[in-house]
């Protein structure tokens, strides 16, 4: 079944109520169809058992194939519960790690590869165990935790593409932490024929230009740029490096070698208005007034509301003055002295996002920490015994409080994920919106002079005659 983004979230939060209740001993065959249910409890032999565990496994290892997760779970459960001694019980204990994973249950899925790690020390999974702990530390934005399965995975893991994830993962991290000598160490050990290794440059590179190292990372930028474009994850990360080594570039007054790096960014590229302004100024520079106006209006007409479009207009204003079109300078200027605020408006608005901000902030840790309580009591729902054998009444007992009780948890847990994800959003949103503000620098000031004088140079033109 294809899931949209609201049935994940629920049933996400119901793969973790399946208890050892959900099926009656014998669900395990009848589910594989090995009997009929005239003689179903007569069937107790082993070779059955596992023939129908195996079959049961099969099918949800196509489930997940499928990027079917919830498919995928349900089967596996039903073989932790009634057949433990499955001969690749570890693979099934890896695969739920994954499917949780995969479901952005990441405390989940931590205690479920932990588990895995104590329970199959020896197993030849324990480096891809290792490597899903490390995932699900570092999309947690615990990066400390994160290195510390780093190295672990460096004693276990012999498959390369293990380690090359294992390093990226552990360079961003690093990264992250401001250790940007160690996260070149460990990037730089990832292979070339690796999927992370072009993402890999472009953090050496920022690295290196962290450490205010501009050669080594042009050096690098321009590696990454000369690669040839042979997906749209390799296309994404050239245009990452091109714009930044464009705007390197130009502040190093190389202009020409900017605009040529600039001018290659795809249109399609999550930061092509950027490109598009340092195109502006980059041809300002040069005196192309005329290239200067053709990126910036398209700019403007492509990205109206974006926050590079009050920079636009004052470098129109520019062009226009500079070829003598006085009157369309004084209409880019005044669209800046209408449309936006005074600068000292500003620090008054800073203010106040800020307090938003905080206020919001702790409302979202808040969150986060009900989340939490909720995601560990769901996960206790999920048995990891070694024997069920006859149900002892306190069990049957709880299996009538979770039932009763199921219903509500799931809705208070949608409600709060969905409630978390929206303050995230407005907060990623305000922050934004603050660090434009901080930075801006005071256009509207500028557009005040360049009207003054534009009007003074067509009243001089005006007397010469021109």
């Amino acid at each position: 079944m294809k899931l949209n983004k609201k049935n994940i979230l629920i049933i996400s939060a119901t793969l973790l109520y399946i208890s050892l209740f959900s099926f009656q001993p014998d669900a395990l065959l009848a589910r594989t169809g090995a009997v009929n249910s005239q003689n179903r409890q007569d069937i107790k032999d082993e070779k059955e058992m596992k023939r129908a565990a195996k079959k049961i496994f099969n099918k949800g290892v196509d489930y997940y194939k499928k990027g079917e997760y919830w498919n995928c779970s349900q089967e596996l459960i039903i073989i932790m519960d009634f057949y433990p001694k499955f001969d690749r019980m570890d693979q099934v204990v890896n695969y739920l790690g994954k499917c949780l994973f995969q479901e952005e249950l990441y405390t989940a899925a931590i205690r479920m590869y932990n588990y895995f790690i104590k329970k199959y020390p020896s197993s030849s999974l324990v480096q891809d165990a290792l490597l899903g702990l490390e995932k699900s530390y570092y999309h947690q934005r615990k990066f400390k935790q994160t290195l510390r399965v780093y190295y672990a995975i460096l004693k276990k893991a012999t498959n390369k593409k293990i380690l090359n994830e294992a390093c990226y993962l552990a360079g961003q991290s690093h990264f992250q932490l401001k250790n940007y000598d160690m996260s070149i160490r460990v990037l730089k050990k990832i292979q070339e024929n690796s999927e992370y290794y072009d993402t890999a440059l472009y953090s050496i590179a920022l690295s290196y230009l962290k450490k205010s190292n501009v050669a080594a990372s042009v050096d690098y930028f321009r590696k990454i740029t000369t690669l040839p474009v042979i997906s749209a994850e390799r296309r994404n990360v050239v245009d990452n490096a091109r714009l930044t080594l464009g705007l390197i570039y130009y502040e190093l007054n190389a202009y020409q070698a900017s605009v040529h790096l600039l001018s290659k960014i795809s249109d399609k590229h999550e930061n092509y208005q950027d490109a598009l302004l340092g195109l502006g100024w980059a041809y300002l520079k040069l005196n192309d007034f005329e290239n200067v106006i053709q990126n910036l209006e398209e700019l403007i007409k492509r990205f109206p509301e974006g926050e590079n479009a009050e920079e636009s207009y004052f470098l129109l204003g520019q062009a226009f003055i500079a070829l003598g079109r006085y009157d369309e300078a004084i209409s880019a200027y005044k669209i800046i002295v209408e449309l936006y605020p005074e600068q000292h408006h500003v620090p008054s608005l800073i203010r106040k996002v800020n307090n938003s901000l905080r206020t919001e902030k702790n409302r979202v840790e808040e969150l986060k920490a009900k989340i939490m309580v909720e995601e560990t009591r769901l996960l206790d729902a999920i048995p990891i015994t070694k024997d069920k054998g006859n149900l002892p009444k306190y069990l049957i007992d709880e299996k009538k409080k979770l039932k009763n009780s199921r219903e509500k948890m799931i809705a208070n847990l949608l409600n709060e994920r969905d409630h978390l994800l929206f303050m995230q959003k407005k907060i990623d949103d305000l922050s934004k919106m603050v660090e434009r503000r901080e930075r801006r620098k005071d256009w509207r000031g500028y557009a005040e002079y360049g009207v003054s004088r534009a009007l003074f140079l067509k009243e001089m033109g005006k007397s010469r005659g021109n």
